[in-house]
Parts: structure tokens; sequence; C-alpha cells
């Protein structure tokens, strides 16, 4: 993540792992091309902490970082999976 955002790139962890991967299996005069999914503010609090600089949220996620979080935690028990399902109010 260093390196690229000192290309100018700000990546997420597994884009930069892409990177890595490809810059260190590419033969002299061979090309490749990494693709990264995800914004790099899906890992905020990782990315900031190894590149020691703050990074913006995208607008739309600005707007909702606030938000009550819907998840539950959950055992690992279909019947409690099952029971919690049955008992949502759709």
């Amino acid at each position: 993540m260093q390196e690229l955002d000192k290309k100018g790139y700000l990546s997420e962890p597994h884009g930069a792992i892409a990177y890595r991967a490809l810059r260190d299996q590419l033969q002299e005069g061979e090309y490749g091309l990494f693709l990264g999914t995800a914004h790099p503010a899906k890992f905020k609090e990782v990315v900031e902490d190894i590149l020691g600089k703050s990074i913006p949220l995208p607008k739309a996620l600005a707007e909702r970082a606030d938000m009550t979080l819907l998840s539950h935690y959950m055992p690992d028990d279909f019947a409690k999976l099952r029971d919690f399902l049955i008992k949502l109010d759709w």
C-alpha cells in the first residue's frame, strides 16, 4: 500500500497484495493488470495505520457512517437462525 501510495494510487489491502504479486511475477518486457474491487475506506483504520495519514470517506459513505448497524451477532446454530428469521417482521 505504501509503494502504491508513493505512485499516487490509494489502495486497499487486497488490491495492494494483488499489485505486489503481479509486480513480483512479471518478467522483463511484460505488462500486467491488477484490480482493486473495494474502496480503501472499507478498511479505513488499517489503511490509515499503514500509510500514517487520514483518508477521506466517499460522500455516500460519509452520509451513512453514523447510521445504526442492522447486523446481529448469532452463534453458528441453524435452529437459532431459523427462529430468528421466522420472527422477523417483514
